[in-house]
């Protein structure tokens, strides 16, 4: 074992003058016991830097390999998935991949919910099993525009014989109607019941001759709203290729009680009404003939399309029923009227009056002419 502790150097060049031999050999021999020190010295003290240096290394390995075992296989774009069908949906500015199976869960799952909400909709809305429901006028009109005739049925749209649980019939009218019989005209038409409903062409033709056959037509028939009392009851039908009836926010669509406020509710309704697109009679008549009037005062300058035979004789039917008298006004741009118009036929059809109005003289004179059976 050697001895760690520093032994004492004597340094000869403290001392001036030249060496002597004996001063030199011991010079020299204390140099070499000094090196030998230094030689004994060295491998101890740099044992713990190995040491050191190797856990360093271990430890920088170990670190590499926990890396490089966490980093995923494949392209390293994306980790691999299984192979599927994926659906392109082509975008205006890129391209959007669907998987199939995916689209299926969420069909599956809307298809669900679907089926949930329906029949949800159907528990909430379905009435006590003693409950007559009122007549939903909105949705017999569209079914109306959207169902052929068929031969017979039961109340729905196109029947050919109304159920009186589903829609009344003229006897049933008469009886529930608490209003007193008056009578009020179009035009010099006059029609008398308690039951009005006003059936108005506003198809674009109705424009023509700067828009006078609209302008007088709804002052007319304002005048004529105007002389119902609170016992009567109306309806007004503005019509083109579809039906558009006056009904109150939040109201049925129904006859309604001819009391100043309505009538004055009546009357923007119809200073609101403007004339565009093309014309369909027979939805409109139909319509009115629902809610079994008395009297239904039917305006058009229309002749094309014409009411066919069939249509005619199914309006006479419905109107039959009802016990509805049906009157015609017709507008148009000649002196006299034309023998072949349809609209004769429905007034007569109808036990109701026929008359031709000279658009030309509109707003200038009243120069009505009744047309001869």
């Amino acid at each position: 074992m050697v001895d760690p502790s520093p032994r004492p150097v004597h340094r000869a060049g403290n001392r001036a003058g030249p060496l002597s031999a004996s001063g030199t050999g011991h010079f020299l021999a204390e140099s070499r016991d000094l090196t030998q020190s230094l030689d004994l010295l060295v491998p101890e003290r740099t044992t713990p830097a190995l040491i050191m240096s190797l856990l360093l290394h271990f430890i920088l390995l170990t670190t590499l390999g926990i890396i490089w075992s966490s980093e995923p296989s494949g392209t390293g774009d994306e980790a691999d998935r299984p192979v599927g069908i994926a659906i392109v949906h082509q975008l205006p500015d890129r391209q959007r991949y669907v998987d199939a199976r995916d689209l299926k869960v969420q069909e599956k799952k809307s298809t669900q919910s679907q089926q949930q909400s329906q029949s949800s909709s159907a528990s909430a809305a379905a009435p006590p099993a003693d409950l007559s429901p009122p007549i939903d006028l909105a949705g017999i009109l569209n079914a109306m525009e959207s169902t052929p005739s068929p031969v017979s049925g039961t109340g729905l749209a196109g029947e050919t014989e109304l159920g009186d649980d589903a829609f009344g019939s003229g006897d049933d009218k008469k009886s529930d109607s608490q209003g007193d019989q008056a009578t009020t005209m179009v035009f010099g038409v006059s029609g008398s019941g308690s039951r009005f409903v006003y059936v108005f062409d506003r198809s674009d033709s109705m424009n023509g001759h700067n828009g006078r056959p609209l302008r007088v037509a709804k002052a007319e028939l304002i005048r004529s709203l105007k002389t119902l009392s609170e016992q009567q009851r109306f309806q007004i039908i503005f019509y083109n290729d579809k039906a558009k009836p006056f009904q109150l926010s939040g109201a049925p669509l129904q006859l309604v009680a001819g009391e100043p406020s309505m009538i004055t509710m009546a009357q923007r309704y119809v200073e609101s009404i403007a004339a565009f697109g093309g014309t369909e009679h027979d939805v409109a008549l139909k319509l009115a003939l629902r809610m079994s009037p008395d009297v239904i005062f039917f305006l058009t300058d229309a002749r094309i399309p014409r009411l066919s035979g069939t249509e005619l004789a199914e309006i006479r039917r419905r109107a039959q029923q009802s016990g509805t008298t049906i009157h015609a006004i017709e507008f148009g741009p000649e002196p006299g009227a034309p023998q072949d118009s349809f609209l004769r036929d429905l007034a007569a059809q109808n036990q109701g009056e026929y008359k031709y109005i000279d658009v030309r003289n509109l707003g200038v004179q009243s120069t009505t002419r009744e047309a001869t059976p």
